[in-house]
């Protein structure tokens, strides 16, 4: 089934289309303000420096050849990268030439992104499902505001789950040239 058959259907009203229209522009805006974001987010990523900059104690994801390795960052000088791993903490020293890139999380704002998303995208999905009609036993817009409120909340919950999971907004510290 194509998107455009689902959109030209004849049980949707000239606006329900419109709405659903909308919707897609909307989330295609936010995908590239996003994405415009998050390069805009990692200025000079080829510096080691930054990665000696960081606080001890910040959790990285560090690929070194083919592996990635999640650890929580201790200390870097020029030659290698320090950090621990593991319920013991046992320490791991990486060569610095060794290592392709570091990334650092943001579980907050992935969440936060993931629960705008989710929320506002079922959120108009739910009003768009229950405009218009004036069929209704109750009348038109019957449950309206309820519809939508839920389905914002789900939507929330569930974008907010996925970003705190995948947590997909990570900033990358450092990468190899």
């Amino acid at each position: 089934m194509q998107a455009d058959s689902l959109v030209s259907s004849p049980r949707l009203s000239a606006k329900q289309r419109r709405i659903i229209y909308a919707v897609l522009a909307v989330l295609a805006k936010c995908v590239f303000a996003f994405a415009a974001f998050a390069s805009a987010q990692e200025p000079n990523v080829h510096s080691w420096q930054a990665v000696m900059s960081l606080p001890a104690g910040t959790r990285v994801d560090v690929k070194v050849r083919s592996q990635q390795i999640h650890c929580v960052f201790t200390s870097a000088d020029d030659k290698a990268l320090t950090c621990t791993h593991g319920k013991n903490g046992a320490p791991i020293v990486l060569d610095r030439n060794d290592v392709r890139s570091v990334k650092v999380g943001h579980r907050l704002r992935s969440t936060l992104i993931g629960a705008g998303v989710g929320g506002g995208s079922l959120g108009i999905a739910g009003f768009a499902s229950t405009t218009g009609g004036g069929d209704s036993l109750f009348g038109p817009n019957f449950l309206r505001g309820e519809v939508t409120g839920l389905s914002a909340l789900a939507g929330g919950l569930i974008g907010g789950g996925i970003g705190a999971l995948t947590d997909f907004s990570k900033s990358t510290v450092y990468s190899a040239r």
